[in-house]
């Protein structure tokens, strides 16, 4: 369902946090964007404090390493939490 949704980039949102962290730490939109399409669950799917599914997907390519926290606004969009 995560790769399903992430498969149209503007379906892929970052909330002002992920974007500050993305920032601070030299994560291009397309990375995270690449990270949502085709990263491995490393942690979840779960129900987090708001009542949604949430998970975390990591890649790792061309000798950089990205991880995104994701939560699911089922069936539309992927809110991007934070990304490291």
């Amino acid at each position: 369902m995560i790769r399903e949704i992430a498969a149209e980039s503007g379906r892929i949102v970052l909330i002002p946090h992920a974007r500050k962290r993305a920032a601070q730490r030299s994560i291009s939109r397309r990375q995270v964007e690449r990270c949502c399409q085709k990263g491995t669950i490393t942690e979840g799917p779960f129900l987090n404090a708001k009542v949604q599914w949430q998970a975390t997907l990591y890649r790792h390519a061309a000798g950089e390493e990205v991880t995104c926290v994701v939560a699911i606004e089922w069936a539309t969009h992927l809110i991007v939490i934070t990304a490291f």
